[in-house]
C-alpha cells in the first residue's frame, strides 16, 4: 500500500512540476502582470455568476440519478461539497465525499451513492471524449485522447459483462477478500442490472449535454468577453475541451498547474502569446475554484463528515457500510 501511494504521489508530483515548468518557462512577468491587471470586474462577475447555471444543471442531473427523491437543494450541496474536497485534497476524493454526504444527509446507501457518482463521472468522460475527438479531427491536432478512449471503452466493456454475464460477475465478486466488500459490490451489480434502461441512458445523456453546454459557455464568455482574446467560437471550444481534460487528470488538488498548462498550450495553438494565455488560465481557474470551494467547505463543515475519513477512503468506506 505504501509503495502504491508513493508511486502515485511521485507521478502526480512529476506531472504538476512538468506542467508548471511548461506554463512559466520564458514568461515575462511584467507582461504577465499587465495582462492580469487588464481584466475588468464586470465581465469577471458575469462569468462567475453564469457559472452557477452550470452548477444548477449538474444538481438537476444528480437529482435525476437519485430518482428525483433527494431534491435539487440537497444535490446542489452535494455538488459543492464534492468539488471543494477535490479542490483541497488530491486523488479526486470528492466523489467519495459526495457519496458519504448522500449517505448521511439523504439516507441513501453508500453503494447507491457510489453508483450515482459513477454514472455522473462516466457520462462526463464520454462527453469529454466525444468533444475531444471532434476537436482533434477539426483542428488536426495530435492530442492524447487514446488513453481516455481506452478507459471509456474498458468501462463500457465491464458494464456489458455485468449485463450479459451476471452470474460470472457474481462469482468474481464472491472471491473478494472482504465479505463487506463483496456485499457492497453485489449491491452495485444489482443496481446496474435493474436500474439501467435505454430510457435512463437517454435522459442521463441529455442532462449531461446540458451540463457541458453551460460549462463550455462559461469558458466561451470568459475568453471572448472578459479576456477579449482573438478567437473564433471553434477555437474557444477547443480551449475549453483541453482545459477540461486538464481538470479531469489526477494531479494536484484543484488541478493547479495542470489546468494552467492546458490553457497555455491550447491558446498557443491559436497564436495567443504566452503571457496572455497564462493570465487567462490563472483568472479562469480562480473563477472556477474560489466560489465552489468556499461554498463546499461550508457544506462540509456542517455535514459532520471528517477529512480523515475522506482521505482514508478504504477505512471510511468500511465504517459507513457497517454503520
Amino acid at each position: 500500500m505504501l509503495v502504491k501511494k508513493t508511486v502515485s504521489f511521485a507521478l502526480r508530483f512529476g506531472l504538476v512540476a512538468a506542467c508548471l515548468v511548461y506554463a512559466f518557462w520564458g514568461i515575462d512577468f511584467a507582461l504577465l502582470w499587465q495582462a492580469l491587471s487588464g481584466y475588468a470586474l464586470w465581465p469577471l462577475f458575469f462569468t462567475g455568476a453564469f457559472s452557477f447555471l452550470s452548477y444548477g444543471a449538474m444538481a438537476l442531473r444528480f437529482n435525476f440519478l437519485t430518482g428525483y427523491s433527494a431534491g435539487v437543494w440537497l444535490c446542489t450541496k452535494a455538488f459543492f461539497l464534492g468539488m471543494a474536497v477535490n479542490n483541497i485534497i488530491p486523488a479526486k476524493l470528492g466523489e467519495l465525499a459526495k457519496a458519504f454526504y448522500l449517505r448521511r444527509a439523504g439516507g441513501f446507501s453508500l453503494s447507491k451513492g457510489v453508483t450515482m457518482v459513477f454514472w455522473e463521472r462516466f457520462f462526463d468522460l464520454n462527453a469529454l471524449l466525444a468533444m475531444g475527438l471532434v476537436v482533434a479531427v477539426h483542428f488536426k491536432v495530435n492530442l492524447a485522447f487514446v488513453p481516455l478512449a481506452a478507459v471509456v471503452g474498458g468501462i463500457w466493456a465491464a458494464l456489458f459483462m455485468v449485463r450479459a454475464f451476471p452470474n460470472l460477475v457474481g462469482r468474481i465478486i464472491d472471491l473478494m477478500p472482504s465479505a463487506r466488500l463483496s456485499a457492497f459490490l453485489a449491491d452495485i451489480k444489482l443496481q446496474i442490472l435493474h436500474g439501467v434502461t435505454p430510457g435512463f441512458m437517454v435522459v442521463l445523456g441529455l442532462y449531461t449535454a446540458l451540463c457541458w453546454l453551460l460549462y463550455a459557455a462559461v469558458t466561451y464568455f470568459f475568453l471572448l468577453w472578459a479576456a477579449q482574446l482573438p478567437l473564433t467560437p471553434g477555437q474557444a471550444t477547443a480551449v475549453f475541451v483541453l482545459s477540461a481534460l486538464g481538470m479531469a487528470m489526477p494531479s494536484s488538488p484543484g488541478a493547479f498547474g495542470v489546468f494552467e498548462a492546458a490553457v497555455v498550450f491550447a491558446l498557443g495553438l491559436f497564436g495567443v502569446d504566452k503571457e496572455q494565455a497564462l493570465a487567462a488560465g490563472v483568472v479562469l481557474h480562480m473563477l472556477q475554484y474560489i466560489p465552489v470551494t468556499l461554498l463546499g467547505v461550508l457544506v462540509l463543515a456542517r455535514s459532520g463528515l471528517s477529512i480523515r475519513k475522506i482521505r482514508e477512503s478504504d477505512e471510511g468506506l468500511e465504517e459507513e457500510s457497517g454503520a
